[in-house]
């Protein structure tokens, strides 16, 4: 099927240019319509158009698949997309998954059924194989973006959550921790088990004993249930210190903790993933890995266009470090429980 990308390609022009072109909307030299036209005839083109939609108007159309657009992590992302889709010609649409799997199914479909030129997603986890697999069916494009998924050879652009978790958790043993808990999201989740096998990678460096009581998975979404805290400080030997999956796990575990009338840092040490906007975190007192997830988005759309326009022969993985910033949220551990 030729697609706008081929058009464009074939007059030498961008893929906006041809959006201007074929929506009538927009300056374009009349040498250049004129030479997009003929390519558009020669090629046989025919615009698509949505089959539920009375626009009649040619749309290059993304889709951004995330599992909370109101987590700032993702918010950046769709920042980041936005940006260099429109500077491309493209207009992007966004769905929420709320990390469930039949959500992801229902808006592949939408995908489908709305003939989208590409979709940038951060899958819900290892089953989102049959999922993404509709999108190769369908011959649409898709880059990961956080996440990678089991037996998926696909473009990725994520951080390196495996290393900045093992730093996250040295800086607690450096500073004199020896039970360090760690709640995760879930465990068929790629990006979990990053966390999990950075958590291991420290303890196991320090010569620290393992103990599965310490592990804890949660979700990583606004709804996350907080009763795993009691089970932690029940325990005969309890943890002085927490490394945690992301804010919205930080901010219920913090209040948790201070709803307790522990002292967060001084009876309670808690290190997480945190928020890449300096403006938001100026007074927070969260230790954090700070991941550049505009650069997920922008970077992201980029393979994803290029994969549109058929640039790339093999699959490509882009991968960030994080900036770690070390802030109140953790201290020494008080002398009572050394």
């Amino acid at each position: 099927m030729i697609t706008m990308a081929d058009v464009a390609r074939e007059a030498g022009v961008s893929i906006m240019t041809v959006s201007r072109v074929v929506t009538g909307s927009g300056y374009v030299k009349d040498v250049t319509r004129k030479k997009v036209l003929r390519v558009m005839k020669d090629l046989n083109y025919e615009p698509k158009r949505l089959s539920t939609s009375s626009i009649n108007a040619e749309t290059t159309t993304l889709v951004l698949i995330v599992p909370d657009i109101t987590n700032p992590f993702f918010t950046f992302i769709a920042r980041g997309m936005e940006d260099v889709a429109r500077k491309n010609g493209y207009r992007v649409f966004i769905a929420n998954t709320d990390e469930n799997l039949r959500k992801e199914s229902e808006y592949i479909d939408m995908c489908l059924s709305l003939n989208a030129d590409g979709v940038l997603i951060v899958p819900v986890g290892d089953l989102s194989k049959e999922n993404l697999g509709m999108l190769q069916k369908a011959n649409i494009p898709f880059v990961l973006v956080d996440r990678q998924v089991k037996d998926v050879d696909a473009d990725v652009v994520k951080g390196d959550i495996d290393s900045a978790s093992y730093m996250l958790v040295k800086h607690l043993i450096d500073l004199g921790h020896h039970r360090i808990g760690i709640v995760t999201g879930s465990l068929s989740c790629d990006s979990s088990r990053e966390r999990y096998s950075g958590y291991v990678k420290a303890l196991q460096e320090f010569d620290y004993v393992f103990d599965e009581q310490l592990v804890v998975e949660s979700v990583m979404t606004r709804n996350v249930d907080v009763r795993f805290i009691d089970k932690l400080l029940a325990l005969e030997e309890p943890p002085t210190a927490l490394f945690v999956a992301n804010l919205f796990q930080y901010a219920h575990v913090y209040n948790a903790l201070k709803e307790r009338n522990l002292r967060i840092p001084e009876d309670m040490s808690i290190v997480t993933f945190g928020n890449s906007d300096t403006l938001a975190a100026a007074d927070s007192i969260a230790t954090c890995a700070i991941q550049p997830t505009y650069n997920f988005g922008s970077l992201g759309t980029q393979l994803l266009i290029e994969r549109i326009e058929g640039n790339p022969d093999r699959t490509r993985k882009i991968i960030l470090e994080a900036n770690l910033q070390f802030r109140g949220s953790t201290a020494p551990p008080s002398p009572q429980y050394l």
